[in-house]
């Protein structure tokens, strides 16, 4: 039978179970608010039980700490009879595994996602606590599209009174980075390269690491070159590619180096992605012709409704700028230029006039002068 109350919580039902225990719904008969209780169960003789509890109280202050949009409250934590629990908001929605597996994602909604999550890490992280079990399962989507990462089991702060033991492996394997599924110490780089992997399937609907055995996935995620989004789904920015290649780098060095960054990038490509939405396909847009431009005398004038995506002149009508053409000088022929009318008025040539004349004059005068 379940427990009535852990503390001073009133049970009122289950929410689900994982490797370390029991999520309630519960009463805070204190606050008057229904919250979400997890709580630790574990073999008081099992190998391990200090280290699973010691892990549970450092998920209780490491995430007591945290106060952001993205991330799931953590409100309270304590030990009753022997059991541990973890006092928490309770979000009304769904999580991303669950939603990926009843329907596809839409491209714009995943990215918005993902960048809601990059943001909540990167808060996270500037406080130096590092998930490091970022997956589907422990990310939450409430009824108003909001994004809260769950979950900080696994969180680590980077003092060094709380270094993960060299060589132990936690998170869920198909979501892990290649230095943390070899063992290998871990930071912010590697929160950023699990949720590259969350992306491209909320992207593409395809699971990205996989295997039978540990052996298996471990290989696939240090050696396994991931098949561009674009090809599974043309529609997607090319941006998106360059994104998720440079989440998924298998050298921390050449990753995204901090999760706000990784959150900028893809807000860039939810705003290219809206655009292309509200763009026709050939960048352009066919009005037919005013029927009242056809009174306009010029017969070149037309309403021109072309959308070039500027806010100003989207219709242009060149009617009365014709029209002025039309009825100025420059609309008519030019005449003919007279030799008398050049020698007039270009400067150039009436002097050569005069020279010729005085040239002329001279000859005859030499020419007819009595000796």
């Amino acid at each position: 039978m379940a427990k009535k109350k852990i503390g001073r919580y009133r049970i009122l039902g289950e929410l689900g179970r994982g490797a370390m225990g029991i999520v309630y719904k519960a009463e805070d008969p204190n606050l008057d608010r229904v919250v979400a209780l997890k709580t630790i169960s574990v073999d008081p003789d099992a190998e391990g039980v200090d280290e699973y509890r010691k892990r549970f109280i450092v998920e209780a202050k490491a995430a007591g700490k945290l106060n952001h949009p993205s991330i799931v409250t953590t409100f309270d934590c304590g030990e009753h009879e022997g059991l541990a629990y973890l006092a928490m908001e309770l979000v009304d929605g769904t999580d991303l595994r669950s939603r990926m597996l009843k329907e596809a994602i839409p491209p714009a909604e995943a990215l918005e996602i993902a960048r809601q999550v990059a943001e909540g890490l990167a808060y996270a992280h500037d406080r130096g606590v590092v998930h490091r079990d970022i997956k589907p399962g422990n990310i939450m989507v409430n009824t108003e599209g909001q994004a809260k990462i769950m979950d900080f089991g696994l969180a680590r702060m980077r003092a060094a009174d709380h270094k993960t033991t060299t060589g132990m492996v936690l998170g869920t394997p198909r979501y892990m980075s290649p230095e943390q599924i070899s063992g290998l110490p871990v930071d912010q780089r590697s929160d950023v390269f699990s949720l590259g992997i969350v992306l491209y399937e909320m992207l593409t609907g395809t699971r990205l690491f996989s295997g039978d055995d540990m052996a298996q996935v471990t290989h696939q995620i240090t050696e396994f070159e991931h098949v561009p989004p674009t090809r599974q789904l043309p529609g997607l920015p090319s941006m998106v590619d360059f994104v998720v290649a440079r989440a998924l780098k298998k050298d921390p060095a050449v990753r995204y180096q901090d999760a706000r960054e990784l959150a900028g990038d893809l807000a860039t490509c939810a705003a290219e992605l809206r655009s292309r939405a509200t763009a026709p396909a050939d960048g352009s847009r066919t009005v037919k012709l005013d029927e009242k431009a056809e009174r306009i005398e010029a017969p070149a004038a037309r309403v021109i409704g072309v959308d070039t995506r500027l806010p100003l002149s989207r219709l242009f009508d060149a009617g009365p700028a014709l029209k002025r053409l039309k009825d100025s000088s420059l609309a008519r022929a030019p005449r003919r230029v007279g030799l008398f009318r050049r020698i007039f008025f270009d400067a150039p040539v009436r002097r050569l006039f005069i020279a010729l004349l005085l040239a002329a004059t001279a000859g005859a005068w030499l020419a007819y002068a009595p000796l």
